[in-house]
């Protein structure tokens, strides 16, 4: 009787937790949207996603498109193609009950197929007027490809059932990259502008919705 009347009260008591949601989260960065509005040239386009695996693990992914143009050095070049990245992210935050807000940190690895084209440079010095580079203008590099892994520190906010609104930050770094002859690779499609020691840096402010499927 002991035994049975402990079970039932184990039974109420998980009755009685809020149970967390499971699921797949879609969301879309809407950072490119507004910085082609108020630069009028640049495309661009990434779609989020994320699953729940564990109490505080989430496979995390994110795949996009861009057209950039850039200037560089008196150089002014397009930049297009697509990437996508694959990773994990950890919740760090210790929600309240009925919470499901995260603080996270995570891993991507990532690829990206892409074109180059040399628009024009401006002369400085005849004997030597284009530097490092030999690329004529005009000329367009295509089938390029890179891969870099990044390091990401967010936040997620649930400010409506089961939407959420994230903003991040990323620390990237190339791996390896097929570079065009005469001329480099100064922007990368998800990589972003590459800086110094093959380094990059990167934002998102993402909106996403999640659709549950089970409850833990």
């Amino acid at each position: 009787m002991h035994f049975v009347g402990a079970q039932e009260q184990e039974e109420q008591i998980d009755s009685l937790k809020i149970k967390q949601s499971y699921g797949i989260r879609v969301g879309v960065d809407v950072v490119r949207p507004l910085v082609q509005t108020i630069q009028k040239q640049d495309i661009g386009l990434e779609i989020t996603a994320d699953y729940r695996v564990a109490n505080k693990w989430y496979i995390a992914t994110e795949v996009g498109y861009e057209s950039e143009i850039g200037e560089e050095d008196y150089i002014n070049f397009t930049t297009k193609g697509s990437y996508a990245k694959l990773g994990f992210n950890y919740n760090l935050y210790e929600n309240w009950e009925g919470m499901n807000n995260e603080v996270y940190i995570g891993l991507r690895y990532g690829f990206s197929t892409f074109q180059q084209q040399l628009n024009s440079y401006t002369v400085l010095d005849s004997d030597n007027y284009f530097g490092a580079y030999t690329a004529t203008p005009g000329t367009t590099f295509e089938n390029l490809t890179a891969h870099w892994a990044e390091l990401h520190f967010g936040l997620k906010v649930e400010v409506f059932p089961n939407l959420f609104l994230t903003t991040g930050i990323h620390f990237k770094k190339l791996i390896a990259e097929k570079v065009p002859d005469g001329f480099a690779n100064l922007y990368i499609p998800g990589f972003n502008k590459v800086l110094l020691n093959n380094a990059g840096i990167g934002f998102n402010y993402t909106i996403a919705y999640l659709i549950p499927i089970q409850k833990k």
